[in-house]
């Protein structure tokens, strides 16, 4: 199906989770003709509850999807649509994108809001456990575990990142550096220091105990914690809209934007954690879609002018 009349908008946001309904939003009250195509999968939809949002601390993921499209209604520019986008090219007008079902969208500015997927360890039980007792970030969930026993997954510089961070939440820390640990001397010393323990053996398997994470290592050790800390080495991409368009990606693996949210193509703007190397939080996310929103407006407001 080609793009018509009724498949034009000025704005289509790709992407409905948190930067993408924080963009619509604001390109509602704007009175923008605006289209956000959603594939379904947001990336916190593992986790049970959603924390360190302000004025809606512990509400779980989907909940806040349910109020962000409910508090849409009201604005008419704005449609909410399944859709799963596998093209985007540049025209003469703007752009076109395509959906996995083969219909098209013409539209004039784009917002990139799509997020990342976690590129998880090859650990039995890791993918099973992973957003609720296998955790990777303690601003997120570490206060739900706080003064537990818990397992950090890491090795290196990481491992001594995760050492100093946890240290607020825990005492009693073992690390799992799955092979030959990497750790400086002067971390591993800080480590005996306080206690913390470093375990080389693989893992062969996470399983649930109790309320906490069993342990099982490839020597026959088990162990068993309140959770698991444990951050993917990479993250990637939901498709490759970002690289169609021609967008710069920095060497952290993230679309390069301005302050303004704006992506080295003039016309397509990112946001969300396809935008940041780290900081993967909520509020960061609708942060970013709605300085995406408010410029795509602005420029939009200055094309027309």
């Amino acid at each position: 199906m080609v793009a018509n009349n009724n498949n034009s908008y000025e704005v289509i946001v790709v992407g409905g989770s948190s930067a993408g309904l924080s963009a619509a939003l604001t390109l509602g009250r704007t009175m923008r003709h605006t289209l956000v195509l959603d594939g379904g999968a947001p990336r916190n939809k593992p986790a049970g509850h959603a924390h360190n949002l302000f004025t809606r601390d512990g509400t779980p993921p989907a909940e806040l999807l349910r109020i962000a499209r409910e508090q849409l209604v009201p604005y008419e520019t704005v449609k909410l649509q399944e859709g799963y986008v596998t093209t985007a090219t540049k025209t003469d007008s703007g752009f076109l994108l395509t959906t996995q079902d083969g219909v098209q969208y013409a539209t004039k500015k784009v917002i990139l809001a799509t997020g990342v997927k976690d590129d998880l360890a090859d650990i039995p039980g890791l993918q099973e456990l992973w957003g609720s007792r296998v955790i990777h970030c303690p601003y997120c969930h570490g206060w739900e575990v706080r003064h537990q026993p818990v397992c950090v997954i890491a090795n290196g510089e990481a491992a001594e990142h995760y050492g100093i961070t946890l240290s607020n939440w825990h005492n009693d820390i073992t690390f799992l550096t799955q092979g030959e640990s990497t750790i400086s001397t002067a971390t591993f010393d800080k480590f005996k220091e306080k206690g913390y323990q470093v375990k080389t053996a693989a893992i062969a398997s996470l399983e649930k105990s109790g309320s906490g994470v069993k342990v099982k290592l490839e020597d026959g050790e088990e162990l068993t914690a309140g959770a698991v800390y444990y951050r993917p080495e990479k993250l990637r991409f939901h498709n490759s809209l970002a690289e169609q368009l021609g967008c710069d990606i920095s060497p952290d693996g993230v679309v390069t934007v301005g302050a303004a949210f704006d992506t080295t193509v003039p016309g397509v703007f990112a946001a969300g954690d396809l935008t940041h190397p780290g900081l993967h939080q909520l509020y960061m996310a609708a942060m970013g879609g709605h300085l995406a929103g408010t410029n795509a407006n602005r420029q939009l407001t200055q094309e027309a002018w």
